[in-house]
Parts: C-alpha cells; structure tokens; sequence
C-alpha cells in the first residue's frame, strides 16, 4: 500500500506544475491556463462526495483503490502521448482533456480509499504486534519522505514533457503491481450501504405528505423507543421535515413501519435537521476555494517569471510546494493539539457548542496572505519596469514568495482540520465524512468561480489587469480584489455562526424543557 503513496506524490507534484506546462508548451494566454486548472482542480474535488457513496454503499475500498490506480495509469499515459511529438493541433488538445478527466477519477478514488484501507491493514486483529507489518509501516513513512525530495528536486530537471508525463504513469503501474500481489492477505470490508441514504428517504418522506399539516405534538411523531442507538429529542426547527416522522391514524403502525422511506424516526428526521444547520457555514467555502485557486496558478506563474537561482543553484519551483506543505501539516497538529487542550480544560462540553475558531483564524490569515502577495507583486512589477524586462524573468529572488506560500500551506491546514472537527461534533457520525467531502466539493465550486471572477474584473478594467503575460498584466490589483473580498468572508463567516448559535440555544432550551 505505501507503493500506492509514493506513486501518489509523484503524481502530484507533476500535476502542480501543470500551469507551466499550459503557458511554456501550449502558449495559453496565462489566464486561460489558470481556468483549464481551476477546472481541472475544481472537478476532482466536487467528485469526491458521489465517490464515498459509491465505495460506501457499492464497491468498497479495494476495489476503489485499484480504479484509482487504473484512472492514474492510463489518465498519465494520455498525457504522455498527448504531448509527444506524435500528436498535433486539435487531436493533441483533445487527448490532453480526456487525459485531465480520467486523472481526476484517479485522485479522488485514492484520496478517498488509501488512508481508509491503510488503517483497516494496520487495525487487522491477525496484524497486530506483526513485526513485519509495523516495519512495512516505518519503511512507507520513509519512502513518502524520500519519494517527496525526489519529485520535487528531480522532477523538474526533466526537460521533455511527455517524459515528466510518462514517469507517473510508469509508477502508478509499477505501484499497481505489487499493490495486487497481496491482494490475498488483505482485509476487505464489504460495502455496508451508505448513511446518507438516510437524508434521502428523510426528505422523500416528508414530500410524500406535503398535503397532510404540522403535526400538533412529538406524541404523532414516530421514535423507535426500543433502538440501540443514541436517539435524538425533538426540536421545532425545520418543521417540514417533520411529516417523514408524522404517523397516520389511518392506518395500522405496523403497516406504516414496513416502507422506511415514507415514515421515518424522529432521530433520522432530527439527524438530517443537523446536516441541514451546518450548510449556511460552507458559503464560507465558496469564497476560500477562490483563494485556494491561487498557489498553483497565479502564485506558481510570479515563481515562473522569478530568479530561482540560490547561489550557483538553480532550486525547483516545487520547493515551494514542499515549503507549503511543511506549513499545511504543522498548522493541522496545532489544531489538533489545540483541539486536545480545549477538551481537557473542558471536558464536559457537549456536542454542538463549540465554535470553530480555526476558520475564522483561517480567513484572517488569508486577508494577509492576499495582501503580501499584492505588496510582492507590486514590487516585481516595479523591478520589471525600471529594467525594461517586459517579456523575461524579472531580477528578483523567487523566495519573495516564501511567506504567501507558507501562509497558504498554514490557511490550508488550518481550515480543513477546524471544519473536519467542527463537522464531527455537530452532525452524526456516520454522516461526518460526508460532510467533510461536501465541504470539499464547495471548496472545488470555488475554484473554479475564480474563472468567473478573473472574467468580471478583466471586463470591469477592460482587459488592463489581465493581458497575453502575467508581466504586462496587474496582478496585484486582483490580489487586492481577493483581500477584500476574504473580508466579506469574514463578516459573511460571523453573521452564519450568530445566526446558527442562536438557532442552537434555542433547540437546547426546548430539549431541556422536554426533560
């Protein structure tokens, strides 16, 4: 399974230089670039959500790690062919889109499956304390380390596009390889059906009875009293979705209780009112996935136009990446070590009542970000016009652009493990990851609502702030469009959370009340 890894960082620091491959190969315009990878992007995040209930309720992980491998294989081999000099004009470009769309099956398969069936191997009763399996485990650790300094050191120096193409796919099916040889010894969960099958018959339930009225009280509203899990108490939010639980006295209970997708309990029907009170907070989403666009597009392009020269070195743009990356998981073990902490000052706390203070931090954070990264720009341009150097790379050290890079990694790391935790203590459990992932896909519709925003604002400037090169262009305006607009996602952030706190209270008075 670590081979499955290893191939995986290769794949993706590949895939992060693909914005140079668009404007040094096939001479897009460089905003034309971004949109094909905010696209790009934005589709293998939006995918994720359809693939965990595909893997939840029909094919399981195995199966799903072994498409995403295929997906890999064969999406990095177009890709490959697709920039060789075999293939020319619209033949060339077709093969390279349909290459893209079968990547991007590749990564939200394996995103979703390999942790997952990882742990399932690791948590095997026949595994544990096998010598063999924690020194395999150490050795995947290592290999992600060293496979990482490789991708992002070697990668790089490779000068020929579709050879850079070609090694992916060489290792996907190297990596597909050894991954079947065990396939005997290893565990494998059936698909067990997928829990939000359980929002769905909520909402087909209460549509079944649009006609019928509230009911008057919880003592119409059907409850398994004899259930073993956790039962929720009934609150007067949402009061539509109340009818899938609201009994007929026409008919016998029994008879009613043999169809479960036209009466529902009152745990499931305040289960899916939970779901339903966190949307309101992804809006939030929509705007930070405009500002997650931008590291491997307009950040990655100023690198591109930048001295990368360290010395008598010539450093790899990826070590950004790597410096961003460093950021994204040192800013997650500070949320979960602030996470442990809160929970020990209060351990008492319930479910529902803690705020999400990462997001927020995340969102202050990126108004930074978007502001460093205008002041940066700003002073590129400024060097670029002194010395005349309107289509060459500008004398100015590429570690300029160090910290919006390592703020991004930090804003990344921040806001994913605050909203996964946040997610995890207000909706139920089984349906938690699902939430994670629908977050995850708003993040991906917000990538690629940078495109639409880059149109508007090139319109409203009449084209000034974006031309043929990011050199005649003024970025750094955008940039301060983007800031802005991280302060609207602030206030937009403050105004959802008041409302839901008070939405919260008031369903906690009324289980109080019943009690």
């Amino acid at each position: 399974m670590s081979v499955l890894s290893w191939a995986f960082t290769v794949a993706w620091f590949t895939l992060w230089m693909l914005m140079l491959y668009l404007t040094n190969e096939m001479k897009l315009k460089f905003t034309d670039a971004a949109a094909v990878v905010n696209v790009f992007a934005g589709v293998s995040a939006i995918g994720h959500l359809g693939m965990q209930f595909l893997v939840d309720a029909f094919i399981g992980h195995f199966w799903m790690l072994c498409l995403s491998t295929l997906a890999f294989s064969f999406g990095f081999g177009f890709l490959a062919i697709s920039a060789s000099p075999i293939l020319s004009g619209n033949g060339k470009k077709g093969l390279f889109y349909i290459a893209l769309t079968v990547i991007s099956v590749g990564i939200f398969g394996r995103s979703i499956s390999l942790g997952v069936f990882t742990e399932d191997q690791l948590e095997d009763g026949r595994n544990k304390g096998n010598p063999a399996k924690l020194v395999s485990f150490v050795i995947g650790n290592v290999g992600n380390f060293v496979f990482l300094l490789l991708a992002a050191i070697a990668m790089p120096q490779i000068s020929p596009w579709f050879v850079r193409f070609a090694i992916p796919a060489g290792c996907e099916v190297l990596a597909m390889l050894v991954f079947m040889s065990g396939a005997r010894s290893y565990k494998r969960e059936k698909p067990g059906g997928s829990p939000v099958t359980t929002v769905f018959r909520v909402f087909v339930a209460s549509a079944s009875k649009m006609s019928c009225s509230y009911p008057n009280n919880s003592t119409q509203l059907y409850e398994k009293d004899d259930c073993d899990l956790d039962m929720k108490p009934h609150t007067s939010s949402l009061r539509c979705l109340d009818r899938a639980a609201m009994i007929f006295q026409t008919e016998p209970l029994e008879q009613q209780k043999k169809n479960r997708w036209k009466l529902c309990r009152v745990t499931e029907v305040e289960q899916t009112k939970s779901v339903i009170h966190t949307v309101p907070l992804f809006v939030t989403s929509l705007i930070s996935g405009i500002f997650f666009s931008l590291g491997n597009t307009f950040f990655l392009e100023q690198a591109n136009n930048m001295d990368s020269t360290f010395g008598s070195l010539n450093l790899p743009l990826p070590l950004l990446l790597l410096f961003s990356e460093a950021a994204r998981l040192g800013s997650r073990e500070l949320c979960v070590m602030a996470a442990k902490r809160s929970h020990i000052i209060d351990p008492e706390s319930t479910k529902q009542t803690k705020t999400p203070y990462g997001i927020p931090v995340s969102i202050i954070l990126s108004i930074f970000c978007c502001s460093i990264a205008a002041h940066v720009e700003s002073r590129r341009l400024k060097v670029l016009t002194a010395q005349g150097l309107m289509s060459e790379t500008v004398p100015m050290s590429v570690f300029w652009l160090l910290p919006q890079y390592i703020l991004l990694g930090s804003i990344t790391g921040i806001y994913e493990n605050s909203f996964a935790l946040y997610l995890e203590e207000t909706v139920p459990e089984e349906l938690s990851q699902y939430m994670v992932l629908l977050n995850v896909g708003v993040c991906g519709v917000g990538i690629m609502s940078n495109i639409a925003l880059v149109s508007v604002v090139a319109r409203v400037t009449g084209g000034k702030w974006f031309q043929e090169t990011i050199n005649k262009s003024r970025l750094d305006n955008y940039y301060w469009v983007l800031t802005v607009l991280c302060m609207f996602n602030l206030l937009l952030y403050f105004s959802v959370t008041y409302r839901y706190t008070r939405c919260y209270k008031k369903d906690n008075a009324e289980q109080e009340n019943v009690r």
